[in-house]
């Protein structure tokens, strides 16, 4: 089977996150030499607010989705949040900046499984979302070939990868940044019943909104009474949020010097394909019967699928 390399992978970079012991090593995302230095230095200065929050998701899984949510919640207001989140996303942005625009108390969010973080960013209170991994790949693709390549130069010529070359890279190559969606979300999974912990599912978010942010207003304590969570289950309905957020996010200044590579043009295009679907069961329109196939039979050998109530 001829499986694709990611032009982004740690083979290419020689960059990685490791756990402390060093068993665990995922590829890290990569921006430039001067950008990812800050950002480490960072992680690895930062002391904790304790009135902060972490969003923990594998890319593509209700990032942008559960971050406004939260967002909401801690401000007490269904109005959508006009800075991008990407200024608390610890991974592309160094935190040293991140007060300059998102002061706490505030959502920090990563795609990093938390073995790999700093122990100050353990143990902290931490949504997690998951979504089914046959959504996420699909996702994942047209994220990565039509973002990733808009803001790295490295990512252009990979445009051109077609969905079968993508899905057997995304089942078989660990050498992608963060490391597999696989090997994260089991190990994501096995802090379930943590009390600092809360997981919630990509797929409850579309089918009862409400039910799922009420269960992240008491998870977080913001006791927001029932019409604001209704009201912001409105807000975060996939349509009415493409359309609001395009209209209301602004970049700040501060953004825009950490991403100076990104043309005005190649940023508007980020920012109309970040939304694209957020539908359930989209993969049945990529898939060959082939294809699902192959993706049981992985699923069938991969012990979490078991145990995981996924939902396609």
């Amino acid at each position: 089977m001829d499986i694709p390399q990611h032009p982004m992978g740690g083979a290419v970079t020689n960059k990685y996150m490791s756990s402390d012991d060093g068993s665990v090593k995922v590829p890290a995302i990569y921006i430039n030499e001067e950008s990812s230095k800050k950002i480490e230095e960072d992680l690895n200065r930062y002391k904790w607010h304790s009135d902060d929050f972490l969003l923990a998701t594998y890319p593509k899984n209700g990032t942008h989705f559960m971050w406004e949510i939260m967002t909401m919640l801690m401000r007490g207001s269904a109005d959508y949040i006009t800075d991008s989140k990407a200024a608390c996303m610890l991974d592309l942005f160094p935190l040293s900046k991140s007060d300059l625009v998102f002061p706490s108390p505030r959502v920090l969010n990563t795609h990093y499984r938390l073995d790999v973080l700093p122990q100050e960013f353990r143990d902290r209170k931490t949504v997690l979302v998951i979504r089914n991994p046959k959504d996420s790949a699909v996702s994942m693709y047209y994220h990565e070939i039509h973002i990733m390549a808009a803001i790295n130069a490295k990512l252009k010529e990979w445009s051109q990868l077609s969905f079968s070359q993508y899905l057997k890279m995304y089942l078989f190559n660990k050498d992608v940044p963060y490391g597999s969606y696989f090997d994260y979300t089991e190990y994501m999974w096995s802090l379930r019943d943590k009390p600092n912990v809360l997981v919630i599912f990509f797929e409850d978010l579309k089918t009862d909104p409400v039910a799922s942010i009420q269960k992240v207003n008491e998870f977080m304590g913001t006791q927001r009474d029932a019409d604001l969570v209704q009201q912001i289950a409105e807000a975060t309905n996939f349509e009415n949020m493409k359309k609001g957020k395009l209209v209301n996010t602004k970049v700040n200044d501060e953004l825009r010097k950490q991403f100076e590579g990104v043309s005005a043009d190649d940023a508007n295009e980020i920012s109309n394909r970040v939304y694209r679907k957020g539908t359930i069961g989209d993969w049945k329109n990529h898939l060959t019967v082939a294809e699902n196939e192959m993706f049981d039979e992985f699923l069938a050998n991969w012990k979490p699928s078991k145990e995981i109530p996924f939902r396609y």
